[in-house]
């Protein structure tokens, strides 16, 4: 058994009730992110006290289920001889929350550090490449893997206890490698946060396969859920009706969703881009700043970018100064769409990303800049386009504001304008290019990969609803696509017979 040095001087009796028990074991042991001892909420306790084979968990946003999987991950680990489990999420994304977690104990619970099996040498049986594995002195063994859209990483694996998290956007295919990695007389767990999707594994489990033990959590089953937080989120999703308030607050499949990208295809266009980077910058970088150009210095320095020649492309979502914001920079090389460069920021307000985005155009020169008009956009464009200081870019031909909500012209039936939403239209050129192989994406911005996969949208009376929140870096991706095709679209003339798109006016969602 594990180390019990913090109970030692405890009779028999009561330590086998602290370690026979979750709930007790854990609010002995674990910690909050204050240091202090963890206390867990009435549906915590079901939910981790619960021994049944199969169990299924269909939860909005924070009701704290990441916290209760960690915990039993931990439990079983701490009190089991040889015992073997797999922890699992769609991406690396969704398993690196749950490692912080798990590590985070280790780091503040001396117990749970001494548990920790070593080699001769000394070292923790921790191995964090090319997957998260680590060993107990018990003998029990922790796998995290990712599933990805077919579940290769798992295939090899057999283990007594499958944990599997954000369940709801794993792919068929990786469930079916999956599964057989339980052991027969194992046990699974499943958490998530339902997206609406029918033709799923995890919704056939929530609704349709007997012998599952479900528990369903909404965001307002928390004791931290408060009337003025039901009416910021009220505020936010537009009503109980919305899609989003159904499946990431009232945790149920509310109305039909559909992924937007095909996960396949999009897995394809993954590569390892060697010269590929991220920037964050945060308002506190601006902190000393005493005028304009301290400003205009310190992006200088924090972008730091060399001038390069080549075909380029940029697109910026820009919320306002309360919301992230991303900028994202393509190298078109041989007709293939390449993310370079990536800028997300926190707080930033409008006169900075201004500066920033200048700044970019000067080292790269993009053949078309596109920005999204919403939130701080249009002062943005308004500001590169109208003052002295960006003159010298030189951006009247280059940059556009889109409206998201507006329409566009893509094409013409003899003299009558054929038009699509323009939302809708930039979302059908990224799926174009990724069925082709048109654009590569970096592997390891796992941020990036999270948001396209988890993306989706509603069929409504009004058209299709697009899934609101973590899309920044879409909407970043939509309209530098879009800028890249306008020129092509302002080329567009009436009477044309021949319509020049690369898929059919008619498609309702190019998938």
């Amino acid at each position: 058994m594990a180390a019990l040095k913090s109970i030692c001087k405890m009779d028999k009796e009561k330590i086998m009730a602290i370690i026979s028990d979750p709930v007790k074991w854990a609010e002995f042991y674990l910690k909050n992110r204050n240091c202090k001892s963890r206390k867990y909420w009435k549906h915590q306790r079901e939910d981790l006290r619960c021994q049944d084979e199969y169990i299924v968990h269909q939860d909005g946003r924070e009701t704290g289920k990441s916290v209760s999987l960690v915990t039993h991950v931990l439990h079983y680990a701490f009190i089991t001889m040889g015992g073997s489990a797999l922890i699992v999420a769609p991406y690396q994304g969704h398993l690196d929350t749950l490692i912080d977690e798990l590590e985070f104990q280790l780091e503040n619970v001396e117990d749970l550090m001494a548990s920790i099996a070593k080699t001769k040498t000394g070292n923790l049986k921790i191995i964090r490449k090319p997957y998260y594995r680590i060993e107990f002195s018990n003998g029990t063994v922790l796998h995290f893997r990712s599933a990805g859209p077919d579940g290769k990483a798992v295939r090899s694996l057999h283990v007594m206890r499958l944990y599997v998290d954000e369940a709801a956007y794993i792919p068929d295919r990786a469930w079916k490698a999956l599964r057989m990695c339980l052991l027969p007389k194992g046990k699974m767990r499943i958490y998530s946060t339902p997206n609406g999707v029918r033709d799923t594994y995890y919704y056939k489990l929530t609704t349709k396969i007997p012998g599952w033990t479900k528990f369903h959590w909404p965001s307002w089953i928390s004791p931290l859920w408060s009337k003025k937080r039901e009416r910021e989120l009220l505020e936010f999703y537009g009503g109980r009706d919305n899609p989003d308030w159904q499946h990431e607050i009232a945790g149920e499949h509310g109305r039909p969703a559909y992924n937007v990208f095909n996960a396949e295809q999009f897995m394809r266009c993954l590569i390892d881009i060697q010269d590929y980077w991220k920037i964050v910058i945060t308002s506190e970088a601006f902190d000393s700043c005493n005028c304009e150009e301290e400003i205009q210095n310190r992006v200088s320095d924090i972008l730091n970018l060399p001038k390069c020649k080549g075909i380029y492309y940029l697109g910026a979502d820009l919320g306002y100064t309360a919301d992230p914001s991303e900028i994202v920079l393509f190298e078109e090389i041989d007709g293939v769409l390449r993310l370079k460069l990536r800028v997300h920021t926190e707080h930033v307000s409008y006169p900075i990303l201004a500066d920033i985005i200048a700044t970019m155009d000067m080292a790269y020169k993009p053949e078309a800049l596109g920005i999204d008009n919403g939130g701080n956009g249009m002062a943005v464009v308004q500001e590169l386009l109208t003052l002295d200081k960006f003159r010298a870019n030189d951006l009247r031909e280059r940059l556009y504001g889109i409206d998201f909500g507006g329409m566009t012209t893509v094409g013409y039936n003899g003299d009558k304008p054929l038009k699509k939403r323009t939302k809708e239209y930039m979302t059908s050129l990224i799926n174009s290019a990724l069925s082709r192989k048109k654009v590569e994406f970096p592997s390891d911005d796992i941020e990036l990969e999270d948001q396209f996969i988890s993306h989706t949208y509603n069929v409504t009376a009004n058209g299709i609803i697009y899934r609101k929140g973590r899309d920044h870096i879409i909407d970043a991706v939509r309209v530098a696509f879009m800028a890249r095709d306008m020129e092509r679209l302002n080329e567009i003339e009436p009477m044309e017979l021949i319509i020049k798109m690369p898929f059919a006016i008619t498609d309702p969602i190019f998938i």
